[in-house]
């Protein structure tokens, strides 16, 4: 015989949005249910990895700042509430060329929003940043609302916050359907149905698994890689620098962190021009959720070295790797709200590889779009309906 719960509100993915979701409706006192396929913080997702970048001069748009904004007030009231350090200061690089996406778009956004930020020539780039190989002519953009996310600590966190504050929190439980409705949206897992006002789908790579009701939005689930190279130089310039996103001549934008082991610097490729030097594979693979990524080969590492070498004191081989998943709308902005078709459903999906560092707002708009209808939040840009 199957079990029914009953409950206002359930939260189908305890990742990097639905964690968030969790904990602050719990923190309101709204009965939730929690639900997660694996453990929270596992690596089968897309929010593992150790590190993920917060920025603020927005390089993919300056109607994002206000979001970052909201999500760093957030940031600061989760690691307030769980007595844990979960983001580093550290500021911001972003390099390239005056034209390039890194130079131009974070300088665009940072004079739109007046945000404090240094543009350096090439000539101060090279003198404040020897550690950094620059090319010829490249520009950079030095701020300090930047930062690492440490994202299998707030995932656990944000989890551990809701249980204290009430909520229920299954884990190991894969959903199997999610039948929409206005008044009592129902979610199976086997024979177990919980009956809800509410259910929050924050289900990443698997969203369009569970939502088959939805219609072809083109999102698309792709295989990425990160690296950890070793130091072989002084350590200093590699532990106490900023994040950095640098786009290169081909193409390429790439993103690196300071060193968080004193021993290692992480590395990754967020996108690549087509014909790039190394097209394909790793960039734009396909990816069935349900298996995940293929493992790191040595094409990668020889990918991610071509990068590795334009660090001072890097070395170009790779002493680990770690592939994940980016869930892709077609036009790279997020899927946050209600869809007609899914009545009694809200959405959280597509974060298409630069999202995490937006997971403190998001769950705070989703608690409000569950709870009221409505969010102050500024996630027009993100509605459901515009695909």
């Amino acid at each position: 015989m199957g079990e029914t719960l009953r409950t206002d509100t359930v939260v189908v993915g305890l990742g990097a949005m639905g964690s968030q979701a969790l904990w602050h409706l719990a923190r309101r006192g709204v009965p939730t249910v929690g639900v997660e396929q694996f453990v929270p913080g596992h690596d089968r997702g897309s929010s593992h990895g150790e590190s993920r970048i917060i920025r603020t001069a927005y390089v993919e748009g300056a109607e994002y700042v206000p979001f970052v904004r909201a999500a760093w007030e957030r940031w600061a009231d989760l690691e307030q509430a769980s007595g844990q350090e979960l983001l580093l200061r550290t500021g911001a690089l972003m390099a390239g060329a005056p034209d390039s996406g890194a130079v131009s778009g974070a300088l665009t956004a940072a004079s739109h929003h007046a945000l404090e930020h240094e543009h350096l020539s090439p000539e101060q780039a090279q003198a404040r940043f020897p550690h950094h190989r620059f090319a010829p002519g490249e520009e950079a953009v030095v701020e300090q609302e930047g930062g690492v996310l440490l994202p299998e600590a707030a995932i656990g966190a944000a989890v551990r916050l809701a249980g204290e504050a009430g909520a229920r929190v299954l884990t190991e439980a894969p959903v199997t359907r999610i039948v929409p409705d206005p008044e009592q949206p129902t979610v199976w897992m086997g024979g177990t149905e919980i009956r809800a006002r509410r259910v929050v789908v924050a289900a990443g790579s698997w969203t369009t698994r569970l939502l088959p009701q939805l219609p072809d939005l083109g999102i698309r689930v792709e295989r990425r890689v990160l690296g950890w190279f070793p130091i072989t130089g002084a350590p200093e310039p590699h532990t106490g620098g900023q994040v950095f996103a640098r786009d290169e001549a081909d193409g390429t934008l790439w993103f690196g962190f300071p060193s968080l082991d004193g021993r290692t610097v992480k590395i990754g490729v967020h996108s690549e021009a087509p014909g790039a030097r190394f097209p394909g594979a790793q960039w734009g693979e396909p990816v069935d959720p349900d298996t995940g990524p293929r493992a790191p080969d040595t094409a990668d590492g020889a990918r991610l070295g071509l990068l590795a070498a334009r660090l001072d004191g890097v070395a170009t081989t790779p002493e680990r790797m770690s592939a994940c998943m980016y869930t892709m709308t077609p036009d790279e902005d997020f899927l946050i709200g209600h869809r007609a078709e899914l009545p009694g459903l809200v959405l959280a999906g597509g974060f298409s590889g630069h999202g995490f560092k937006f997971a403190s707002a998001v769950g705070a708009a989703l608690a409000d779009l569950a709870e009221h209808g409505r969010t102050d939040l500024p996630i027009d840009m993100f509605d459901p309906q515009r695909q």
